[in-house]
């Protein structure tokens, strides 16, 4: 957590929520990879999980320079060849020998460490299964409990990233996964250990409070569109610009489509830190023909918190999105949505409240397809209200029972 990832904090919102109403005297402090972030965001304090980190102001919180100092300096040093590269692994080590020990020192006056919720192991983004793993062996070392709890794992195709995955369950004194595919990959590669499955922690949020009437007749239906960085050669660990561009024009047409049907569209995001261009990309493509009307029945309104865009969510007829959370938030403010999947996580989660029908894939989509798939979502919509209540509902009812039994029977260290 950190950068900024609603379904981030959504987990970390509900996790909260239910210790402390399980354990009122709990205190709580958290890893994070922005701890100003988290500090401000939960009301928690926090520690960072990796040695060298940004500050939201852009500075870099290992050297204390400000980030353009500190990228001249790496860009001079990245000159003497030979010196950088044996320089470089050598100031990693140190630093994060440095942040073990500093991170060891908070583990150990823990009564338990949680790891919980997201793609916790899986390699996307680089550096996650060791990070978890580092913290598994520092609370193993430390004596401290360990509870890793409806984590999702893969795609896990590296070596030293499977060994990292399958030692963190191995390590942990609980574990459960948030859907089977994860459980069935971390038991393939060799963890033997009774673990389970529970749903992702955020459908434990009760968002009662956000739930609106049916837009008068009067009222154009409006369509929640979620754009996505998706092989953005800027931010993407998959650097394809053809790519990139094929998927955007796909949306651009298809918005333009629900524009010419009598829809208004909504741009929103649930990770602003992924979805920043592709949104700017978008907004170029539709706005910038002229066409006077399009202002006004184009809404781009990003929002920065947990309240703010499940707000926002709730004012949607439909939701169309790639983000596994985009679908988890739909769930629960029954709103019939769309996915245009990059990951095994939102083809699973689509097949479990059975709704596959509706799950694309994002590189391979043909726009007629996606057209035909949101023309059954209108026409079936009142159907998958009711299936994503019911969905809802035995996801929380199950996820009681997991809080339960972690927070509430079990006495902690």
């Amino acid at each position: 957590m950190g950068f900024g990832n609603m379904g981030d904090a959504a987990i970390q919102e509900s996790l909260i929520k239910n210790i402390k109403g399980r354990i009122p005297t709990a205190n709580l402090v958290a890893f994070s990879s922005i701890p100003e972030d988290t500090r401000e965001r939960h009301k928690l304090e926090s520690y960072p999980i990796f040695w060298s980190y940004r500050k939201r102001n852009g500075s870099d919180k290992s050297s204390g320079m400000p980030a353009t100092s500190a990228s001249r300096l790496k860009q001079a040093l990245k000159s003497c060849r030979t010196f950088y590269a044996v320089a470089k692994p050598v100031h990693d080590v140190i630093h994060e020998i440095a942040h073990l020990i500093r991170s060891y020192r908070i583990v150990r006056s823990l009564d338990l460490l949680l790891v919980a919720g997201g793609g916790q192991l899986c390699e996307l983004w680089k550096t996650l299964p060791y990070n978890v793993f580092k913290f598994c062996v520092l609370a193993k070392l430390s004596n401290t409990p360990l509870f890793i709890v409806s984590v999702g794992a893969g795609p896990l195709t590296r070596p030293l990233n499977k060994i990292f995955a399958k030692w963190s369950i191995r390590l942990a004194d609980y574990a459960s996964f948030r859907d089977v595919e994860s459980q069935a990959l971390l038991h393939s590669l060799g963890v033997t250990r009774e673990t389970y499955v529970y749903p992702d922690p955020a459908y434990a949020l009760n968002l009662c409070s956000y739930l609106r009437t049916e837009p008068s007749k009067a009222e154009r239906p409006k369509v929640g569109l979620n754009p996505m960085g998706f092989c953005d050669p800027r931010l993407w660990p998959r650097k394809d610009s053809a790519v990139y561009r094929q998927y955007l024009d796909k949306v651009s047409r298809f918005s333009t489509w629900l524009l010419a049907h009598g829809y208004d569209l909504e741009i929103f995001t649930s990770d602003i830190s992924v979805d920043e261009w592709a949104i700017a990309d978008l907004r170029e493509k539709l706005i910038g023909n002229g066409r006077p009307d399009l202002p006004s029945r184009v809404v781009f309104r990003p929002v920065f918190d947990l309240e703010g865009l499940l707000r926002q969510m709730a004012d949607f007829q439909f939701v169309v999105t790639s983000k596994f959370h985009g679908v988890v938030f739909s769930h629960l403010l029954c709103k019939p949505v769309i996915a245009l999947s990059y990951h095994h996580k939102i083809d699973d989660l689509m097949k479990a409240v059975r709704h596959e029908e509706y799950c694309l894939d994002i590189e391979h989509f043909d726009l007629q397809a996606l057209i035909e798939a949101f023309k059954g979502l209108v026409a079936n919509g009142e159907n998958l209200k009711c299936r994503f209540r019911e969905a809802t509902m035995t996801y929380q009812n199950v996820l009681e029972k997991q809080f339960d039994n972690l927070f509430g029977k079990r006495s902690l260290k």
